[in-house]
């Protein structure tokens, strides 16, 4: 392992959805997170299929949560 027992900034390469998770099954590494200040940043930047992840899990799965549609209000 690369980087053992700390954050990581990901962009998901290659994944699926199954059972409401994400299981991303290939990623590029950013760049390791060395402190929380660091972190903190990167968690800023976070968009589209880019994300932070520990690497004291050995697969990467997360939960899918869905937005609500927001309708206007009626007049």
């Amino acid at each position: 392992m690369l980087y053992p027992d700390q954050f990581v900034y990901l962009e998901d390469l290659s994944s699926y959805v199954e059972g409401g998770h994400l299981h991303v099954e290939e990623v590029a590494i950013i760049r390791p997170l060395g402190n929380a200040r660091e972190t903190w940043d990167a968690f800023k930047s976070v968009h589209d299929r880019r994300f932070i992840y520990h690497t004291s899990r050995e697969q990467i799965v997360m939960d899918v949560v869905t937005k609500p549609l927001i309708r206007g209000l009626e007049r």
